[in-house]
């Protein structure tokens, strides 16, 4: 049976009807309506008010340069022509090269990076003020009832709840407070760590970047070291001349990237714009909290009242 269409008078009188109808709902419930609004709105101020503030620390880093005035990369050679990273690099599938700060980057939130960062107490008890006693001086376990609970659940599977933080725990703490975003399209990286003390998360955020840079120079010099070592000891046991002038040059281009390393310029990335953070806390922003905590509870309330009409309606059309 096909379809009766409407004329275009009469879908107008029904969108009228149908419009007439919603704004008849909506008014029958308004309270309903400014209820779910004003929950929303006292919902949110509470939660507000019971967070803990937090300063947002941000630094921008990059690839250091290599040329140019604002070149602060320590000047490592560069491989040209036929000794291409590309042909230096290890055979295998899929581009494999690696730079200095794609490392960088990788190493941040890392074990070895970590294991610096612990030689600071400072910034372990800014890692985990929850776990540090003022009073007795020393680590202890959290408080609460939630801390509580989970080392009971751990008591009950024989299993102990950690007390003072190990290179693991920095690592995993720094995992779940650092956000590290891409600036446009290019190699540039926005990383943004938020802590309630704000002296405490440019300490963070500055040493993790330092010892990160250092952790890679210690490598870099470790690599060097150990090829010039290797260069050196084969060039005591050859005696033909093209040998040895080969050996010579390579010892020569080795302890040059040894003395460029040592010098006190970032090597893996520069930090374009240095950490900081704003003087006030920036976390949670009321000004977007609360707007759309009451829009929420206005929609919840709108919910509310079309699931009353239908009961209604529902009731009604029961016999």
């Amino acid at each position: 049976m096909p379809l009766r269409r409407l004329s275009p008078e009469a879908d107008a009188e029904e969108a009228g009807r149908r419009l007439r109808r919603l704004l008849r709902t909506l008014w029958e419930g308004r309270l309903l309506l400014l209820g779910g609004a004003v929950l929303g709105l006292v919902l949110s101020v509470t939660a507000l008010r019971l967070v803990t503030p937090q300063y947002t620390a941000s630094m921008l880093v990059g690839p250091t340069a290599r040329v140019g005035a604002a070149a602060m990369g320590a000047r490592l050679p560069v491989l040209i022509g036929r000794e291409t990273a590309a042909a230096a690099s290890e055979p295998g599938p899929g581009d494999e090269i690696l730079s200095d700060f794609a490392r960088y980057l990788q190493l941040f939130t890392s074990i070895p990076v970590a294991e610096r960062l612990m030689a600071d107490p400072v910034l372990l008890r800014g890692l985990f003020p929850d776990r540090w006693d003022e009073e007795a001086g020393g680590w202890r376990p959290p408080p609460g009832p939630v801390a509580g609970a989970k080392r009971l659940f751990l008591a009950l599977v024989g299993r102990t709840d950690w007390v003072e933080p190990d290179a693991e725990r920095v690592a995993s703490a720094l995992q779940n407070r650092l956000v590290v975003d891409m600036v446009g399209s290019g190699p540039m990286r926005r990383m943004r760590l938020r802590h309630a003390d704000r002296a405490v998360a440019l300490r963070i955020l500055t040493a993790a970047a330092r010892a990160t840079d250092a952790h890679l120079r210690a490598e870099a010099s470790r690599r060097s070291g150990a090829q010039i070592a290797h260069v050196r000891a084969r060039l005591a046991g050859i005696t033909v001349a093209e040998h040895r002038r080969a050996l010579a040059d390579l010892l020569s281009e080795q302890e040059r990237i040894a003395m460029m390393i040592e010098v006190d310029l970032p090597l893996a990335a520069d930090a374009i714009e240095p950490p900081g953070a704003a003087q006030r806390p920036d976390w949670p922003n009321p000004l977007q909290v609360v707007p759309v905590a009451t829009l929420v509870g206005l929609m919840a309330g709108a919910v509310v009242v079309s699931l009353r009409r239908l009961w209604r309606a529902g009731g009604e059309a029961t016999p």
